[in-house]
């Protein structure tokens, strides 16, 4: 037992090292070392009473070596790219039986890159912490390359290895691989959740809404999925199972008839619309036509004119574009055109879903500002009613948890706005849009009342409970009170 003392010592002497002198290179790799507690609550809902045990992206050995306290030395398996990690990591197992020769833990325990290196077998259950890196930073080289066909360009590194564990479980057997949370709707891991899916379920499921890992402030979670158990119904919707630990309220699935995509067009301007506006825009202009960028947008409310705000890195106070130089330009005049129409503005991300009614079409958004154009003009305030809805509000909340850059903010894009359902109470749904028609008119002194009778109405016309308007409520006065957050990006 002192041997294995010793050679724990030597791991935490390594990841200390690491830590104080090679920071960089830890970010580079995208490795940060897994906290006991989170091991052991990893190994107590993935790991069989018997039978083989991977961690495809070792380190120093935490999961093995907790394992093999469960199982014996010999059931344990891994990998790292890091040859040092690789060596304490057999010393560690060395060390806790040393009745397995050091050669036959080395056959177990290899230098190698996880996505590759086990091809020869299958696990009954497949654990650990991997790297999280984005594809367009390579974990290795060409070799895991067959790996990521099929996944978008910014797949993160740890979502690779979760579809890769897929292929080395056995039927029945369990996946336990640390995530960071944007797994649970970021697009490009939809080719990962979608492969869960077909393969089994998730079946248990850890996150916390703060970091757990030294040196960085990604947030994480940890899906645990049973291969061959039935899927839920909704297999995409991975986000509602963070929703408790983020103080989302359970449950929330809006029922009504249609989507709001039926009623409006959605669309996300790009890059080429943010840069090529920056010449045209002017602060103070007079004659301009207002810019309105994702920081001014709070519910029912534009702030443009009595916030400042930030425009292709600068600050202004009333940002305004040139429309009629804009127009001898030519090459954004189309562009400008289709969005000078009566309308709803959509802030990128918020503590709610953040939008206010453009009348008279005179407003142009800034990127990642979603403009939402009724089909039938009539409907502008019916949109913002359902927009501000807070079964609406949480149902989002929860369905896209983590792909926003704060934790618990919600984040739509434009797709995303468009499947958003209607209520099935037409009624209240008319008084909600009054409300909403009222809020945006009133002065800041009465707005705020407003705003959560209107709030009221629209949850009891998707039959919601007083917990999610609650919830609401209280995310709206903490927006109304912070004075609003710049977010102005391009997409």
């Amino acid at each position: 037992m002192a041997r294995s003392t010793e050679a724990d010592e030597a791991a935490d002497a390594y990841e200390r090292h690491l830590a104080i002198h090679e920071r960089d290179r830890r970010r580079a790799q995208g490795s940060f070392y897994t906290p006991a507690e989170l091991v052991e609550w990893v190994l107590d809902h993935a790991l069989p009473e018997r039978g083989r045990v991977l961690d495809p992206a070792c380190g120093t050995g935490h999961f093995l070596v907790a394992a093999a306290r469960r199982l014996g030395v010999r059931a344990v398996h891994g990998s790292d790219l890091d040859p040092d990690a690789v060596r304490i990591a057999r010393e560690r197992l060395h060390a806790l039986d040393p009745t397995v020769p050091p050669a036959e833990i080395a056959d177990r325990v290899r230098v190698a890159d996880g996505l590759v290196a086990w091809e020869d077998g299958t696990f009954d259950a497949v654990v650990g912490n991997p790297p999280f890196l984005g594809q367009l930073r390579r974990h290795s080289a060409g070799q895991s390359e067959a790996h990521r066909r099929g996944l978008g360009a910014y797949t993160d590194t740890s979502a690779v290895f979760l579809r890769r564990a897929l292929d080395l479980v056995v039927p029945g057997g369990t996946v336990a691989l640390v995530q960071p949370i944007s797994v649970l709707a970021a697009r490009d891991a939809g080719p990962v959740r979608a492969a869960v899916a077909e393969r089994g379920a998730v079946t248990d499921f850890w996150c916390s809404d703060r970091p757990v890992f030294d040196g960085t402030t990604v947030l994480t979670c940890v899906p645990v999925v049973r291969a061959g158990a039935t899927p839920p119904t909704d297999p995409d919707a991975w986000g509602t199972l963070a929703a408790p630990g983020f103080g989302i309220p359970g449950g929330v699935l809006p029922a009504g008839t249609g989507t709001l995509g039926d009623l409006a067009t959605c669309t996300a301007d790009f890059r080429d619309q943010y840069y090529g506006l920056a010449p045209f825009v002017h602060d103070h202009l007079l004659g301009g036509t207002p810019l309105v960028t994702t920081g001014l947008i709070d519910p029912a409310e534009s702030r443009w004119g009595s916030a400042p705000t930030r425009f292709a890195r600068r600050q202004y106070d009333a940002p305004a574009v040139d429309l009629a130089a804009l127009r001898t330009d030519g090459a954004l005049a189309r562009w400008a055109e289709a969005r000078l129409v009566p309308k709803v503005l959509v802030a990128g991300q918020g503590r709610v879903i953040e939008a206010v009614v453009d009348e008279a079409g005179a407003w142009l958004p800034s990127v990642p500002v979603v403009s939402v154009v009724p089909h039938d003009r009539g409907d502008l305030w019916r949109l913002l009613a359902v927009l501000l809805a807070p079964p609406v509000v949480a149902h989002a909340a929860a369905r896209y948890l983590g792909t926003g850059l704060a934790p618990g903010s919600v984040k739509v894009s434009a797709r995303q706005l468009a499947a958003l359902p209607l209520p099935a109470d037409v009624d209240a749904w008319g008084e909600g849009a009054e409300l909403a028609q009222r809020a945006q008119a009133a002065g800041a002194s009465e707005r705020a009342g407003l705003l959560v009778a209107a709030g009221r109405v629209m949850t009891a016309a998707y039959a919601g409970g007083d917990d999610v308007h609650a919830w609401w409520a209280a995310r709206v006065r903490r927006t109304d009170d912070s004075g609003g957050t710049d977010r102005s990006a391009p997409a």
